[in-house]
């Protein structure tokens, strides 16, 4: 049941404002979902591009020995 609702059935008056809080409202949540979204792939790329170095980092007889040649290391991270 819609909160706004009293028990003889009639809406109460909203104060004066009130959608403009509600805008406002719905815009930080949206913009706090777009920034953490933002971080998320920072963080994610960062991590990508430090796996990416290491893995540049080691030798060739290493990565034969996990099944991979030095040129495959850019396909993966495609």
């Amino acid at each position: 049941m819609d909160g706004l609702v009293t028990l003889h059935g009639m809406r109460q008056q909203r104060p004066a404002g009130f959608a403009l809080i509600e805008i406002l409202v719905e815009l930080c949540i949206s913009a706090t979902v777009a920034v953490r979204r933002g971080l998320a792939a920072y963080v994610h790329a960062a991590q990508m591009a430090r796996v990416r170095r290491e893995m540049e980092g080691l030798s060739d007889h290493y990565l034969r020995d996990i099944g991979l040649s030095r040129n495959e290391i850019d396909r993966i991270f495609r």
